[in-house]
């Protein structure tokens, strides 16, 4: 499968998730070729994201800080 190589791509990427949004829903069927193109493209953008933009585990100490 695919990956997204730069944050050009993710850019485009997160844009054309964005308008396939509104044309799949859950009456839309799997086979339909937005529906296949929405998922798979959603699941380039979320591998990405997290490979770049994770914030990780906040330490014990972060926590306790913020509860106080």
């Amino acid at each position: 499968m695919a990956k997204i190589e730069n944050e050009i791509q993710y850019n485009w990427a997160v844009k054309r998730v964005e308008e396939l949004l509104p044309t799949v829903n859950d009456d839309t069927p799997l086979n339909d070729p937005n529906s296949i193109e929405l998922e798979l493209l959603s699941n380039m953008v979320s591998d990405y994201s997290e490979e770049h933009f994770s914030l990780g585990e906040p330490s014990l100490a972060d926590v306790i800080k913020l509860r106080m």
